[in-house]
């Protein structure tokens, strides 16, 4: 079935202080920008990365509606990735999991040859791991099969108001975006 992809409104803010923006240098502006970015950046990865439902104001999170799988040993890890290769999912494969996962599969020992995860990798596929995540969840599949959409430029709204209290000036930074799984089964 075809995927629609649609905006939808993400807001982060940013809270800078009255006497940085005193101080203002290259290096400040600098920093600033690097604040704005990093504030939507973790917004965007924290919506798509969840396990809300998607809504009229939201996509759906990429462990929304997933059933939850246990994999306390290295056979069911092995059981786990055929499920993937069952469903003719070629592509380039890659883990993405919460910080507690990445623990426990560092742990895990794969018989007498070492662990799981070492050098980055779940027995040599790539994995990335974030605090966006939550606690032990994971993902495994091709990411090629994740759209992710963007409407017009980053909006940037000065209120000096709020945080007036606390000599900062907010930054309220809207953007428009959209997320879908093109093929479920490669997840």
């Amino acid at each position: 079935t075809p995927k629609k992809l649609s905006p939808k409104r993400l807001t982060a803010y940013v809270d800078i202080s009255k006497q940085l923006l005193a101080q203002a240098t290259i290096g400040v502006e600098a920093a600033i920008r690097r604040d704005i970015v990093n504030a939507l950046n973790d917004k965007l990865e924290a919506t798509i990365l969840g396990a809300d439902a998607k809504t009229d104001e939201k996509p759906a999170g990429i462990f929304n509606g997933a059933s939850e799988t246990n994999v306390d040993t290295y056979a069911q890890l092995c059981a786990f990735e055929a499920g993937l290769d069952d469903a003719n999912v070629n592509g380039q494969k890659k883990y993405l999991m919460g910080n507690t996962a990445k623990a426990t599969f560092r742990s895990l020992a794969k018989g007498e040859k070492g662990f799981v995860l070492e050098n980055g990798q779940i027995d040599g596929t790539p994995m990335v791991n974030t605090s966006n995540v939550s606690t032990k969840k994971f993902v495994y599949g091709d990411f090629n099969y994740l759209a992710i959409g963007s409407w017009g430029d980053i909006d940037i709204t000065i209120d000096q108001y709020t945080q007036a209290i606390n000599g900062c000036v907010r930054l309220i930074i809207n953007a428009y975006f959209d997320a879908v799984i093109l093929r479920p089964e490669a997840f």
